[in-house]
Order: C-alpha cells, then structure tokens, then sequence
C-alpha cells in the first residue's frame, strides 16, 4: 500500500524538513507556522507602545535606555497549517502508462504530506472531480494517505468534473492555509482560472506542481507525421512535425 520510494532512511530524511508559508494565517492551535495575531511566541514581529496594564517583561529596555520611553516588543505566534493537497486524476495524466506521470504526482503528494503530517499540521486530501475527501493529521496517518491516492488509481476523472471539483475542494477546507495542486495542467489555462480564484478567496497560498512525461516533453521523436488524440475529450487531429508545429507546441 505504501510505495517503495518510502523506505525507512526516506522518511527519516523527510522528518528533516519543514513547511514555511509565504503568507501570515490565523490558526486553530499552537503548531509551527507564523499567524498574523499578535502575542509573545518565537518571531519578533514589531513594537507598540506600552499601556498601564502591559507585562512589564516584554519591554524593550535597550529602546528605554535609547529613547527614555517604554515600547513593548510584539511578536507572531506560531500556529498550525491546514494543507489541502489536490491530485490531478483525469485521463491525460494516466496515457500514455510508460510515463508513470500519475506515480510521480502520488509520490510527489505523499512526500509533502508526510512532512506536514510529521509537524502535525492537517492535510485534507483531493481528487478533484471526487466527491470523496479525507482529512489527516499525526504522523501515524501516513498509512491512511497512501490508501487514499493508492485506491484512486485509474479512476479517471472528467475535465469538467476535475475543474468543478478543484472549487468543491476549496471549501472543504475549514481553515486558511496553504493549497498544493499536482497536474500535468495540459489543458488550456483559462478554465483553471476561476478554480484558482476560489482557492484564492479562502485565503489560500497556492503552488501548482506540474509534472510531465517523456512523450509530453518531446511528442515529434519519431515521426514526419503525427494523429493526436486529446485524452480528455478524445478529439483527434494530424499535424506534421514541421519547425513551426514544434516551436507553437
């Protein structure tokens, strides 16, 4: 159920590593991320001045001795990151099976999770276009992750239900956080972006992994002439590899 890319000496690895948002979120709990209140936690965050009732010891004495008036140092606490990890699983990242795009994009999204899930951040994982989402959290829930990709394999998922559902995805996230999408994203941008918007709208901070094949990278290896088949719709049509076809491409 595990894949073999997670050997013992792996994890450990991973255990090494860490999650830094590039954004400031309030949180639920203390955890290991910076929130945007105010208190006495790790980060120094500014000064304010003080106010009769203040705790005496965050004063900043070297600004005292400097100014001859009481500041008191303000700093961002550490809080906990709600991690939606959303896997693309329509049919272009299943063809053609020797690329193995959808293996590396499940590996990739396993890794990240066993990272948050080791400094007990919460992962709510996604196939977009599945109703079926699951939350995590603790290490001991690494199992349950790869039992959740692992039974998603070859379940292809329509475009429009995969879009729809990166939106679905969005609000089952109960709390501001950070969104991972993996996807070989070949399909025309303009209908990821209204998906990307709704992530945008619950305060999300938003990576989007791509993840290609050989036969992606390079489909004019072989051949004067080419039928292209599109995996989601299955339109058809024949392009010769000519200069210009394989700079537009």
């Amino acid at each position: 159920m595990i894949p073999d890319i997670f050997t013992p000496s792996y994890l450990k690895s991973l255990e090494l590593l860490k999650f830094k948002s590039r954004r400031a979120y309030l949180g639920l709990r203390e955890g290991g991320h910076a929130s945007i209140k105010r208190g006495h936690g790790i980060e120094f965050a500014d000064y304010r001045k003080y106010e009769l009732g203040d705790d005496p010891r965050h004063i900043d004495w070297g600004v005292y001795a400097r100014s001859d008036r009481l500041y008191l140092k303000r700093f961002r606490e550490e809080r906990d990151l709600s991690l939606l990890l959303m896997l693309d699983a329509t049919n272009s990242m299943f063809v053609p099976a020797e690329d193995s795009k959808w293996e590396y994009a499940r590996d990739i999204a396993l890794t990240l999770a066993y990272i948050a899930l080791s400094q007990q951040d919460m992962v709510l994982a996604s196939v977009p276009g599945e109703k079926i989402s699951a939350s995590f959290r603790g290490g001991n829930s690494f199992y349950e992750i790869c039992r959740y990709f692992t039974k998603r394999e070859n379940q292809f998922v329509e475009e429009t239900d995969f879009l729809k559902g990166i939106v679905y995805s969005a609000n089952a996230i109960k709390f501001p956080g950070a969104a991972i999408f993996i996807s070989d994203f070949l399909f025309p941008f303009e209908k990821l972006e209204k998906s990307l918007l709704a992530l945008r709208a619950k305060n999300l901070d938003i990576t989007l992994i791509q993840v290609l094949g050989k036969n992606d990278l390079d489909p004019f290896e072989n051949s004067n002439s080419y039928k292209f088949v599109d995996a989601e719709t299955g339109e058809k049509i024949n392009l010769s590899s000519s200069n210009e076809n394989i700079n537009q491409y």
